[in-house]
């Protein structure tokens, strides 16, 4: 019962002041970021455990360390999830701006004007719709592709509104332009696959490393100790077990550091 009356009261908690973008989302019935938690659902995740590990133990000191630590845990590992599809949609999307001009250059080069091109592109390519209604409208197209670029991985955009912009006004082919930019951007997509290949090895061993004392618990226990009843039910152990949590989530966290400013660099 306890557990239940928690979990009423997290929900109307967070149905009485929802994420105005899950409002917005529902209202307008989008599936925008659909699959990507909110704050508030990962906040009210954790204090439903806690409240469970409390609920299902005596509410004592080692108790109420091992709940926080756990929920400590959670919430890391929640983070370092949506950090990784962040990087991962980050990646798509510079590899779609690449393809993108890529084709709009093969096209201009087989003789289509630049407002068709847009046009064609833009149900394949989210980011160009903008742009082509801009030019559909006799807009202001570079405008629209530098607002488009501001978006996360789409920064090659900004070249294409003053390539765009060039060729408007001195008449300079467009379609050459952009065989550069597609080349120069697939040169930067190799140099970032190697680069992430690369640092894979690490980021591997360090998320190995912060779950290996696990085994070693199987271990003990296999060995007839009981390491998981000290470390849960006293307060030394209960202290380390929260101070090595925290360690290794920070040699993750200090790898994935480490990772993102190689990323950065190259």
């Amino acid at each position: 019962m306890t557990l239940l009356a928690a979990v009423l009261a997290a929900g109307a908690a967070w149905l009485q002041s929802p994420p105005g973008r899950w409002v917005a989302r529902h209202r307008l019935a989008l599936d925008v970021e659909a699959t990507r938690p909110s704050r508030s659902v990962l906040v009210a995740a954790m204090v439903l455990l806690v409240v469970w590990v409390t609920g299902r133990t005596a509410l004592s000191g080692p108790h109420l360390i091992l709940a926080v630590t756990i929920a400590g845990v959670v919430g890391f590992g929640v983070r370092q999830w949506r950090s990784g599809l962040r990087r991962k949609r980050l990646d798509e999307r510079r590899r779609l701006v690449s393809e993108a001009i890529g084709l709009m250059a093969a096209e201009l080069r087989a003789g289509l004007l630049p407002q068709r091109v847009l046009s064609g592109l833009a149900p394949d390519f989210e980011f160009l719709a903008p742009a082509a209604r801009a030019a559909d409208l006799g807009g202001d197209v570079p405008a629209a592709l530098r607002a488009t670029a501001e978006e996360t991985g789409a920064g090659l955009l900004a070249e294409l509104a003053g390539a765009w912009l060039v060729a408007e006004r001195a008449g300079a082919p467009l379609a050459r332009v952009l065989d550069r930019l597609e080349e120069t951007a697939r040169g930067d997509l190799e140099i970032e696959r190697e680069v992430e290949s690369g640092l894979a090895p690490a980021r591997a061993t360090g998320r190995l490393m912060a779950v290996l004392p696990v085994f070693g618990l199987a271990l003990g226990s296999g060995m007839g100790a009981d390491p998981v009843a000290i470390l849960t039910g006293t307060y030394p152990g209960v202290v380390c077990l929260a101070a090595g949590c925290a360690l290794a989530c920070a040699g993750v966290a200090w790898v994935e550091r480490i990772a993102a400013s190689a990323e950065a660099e190259s």
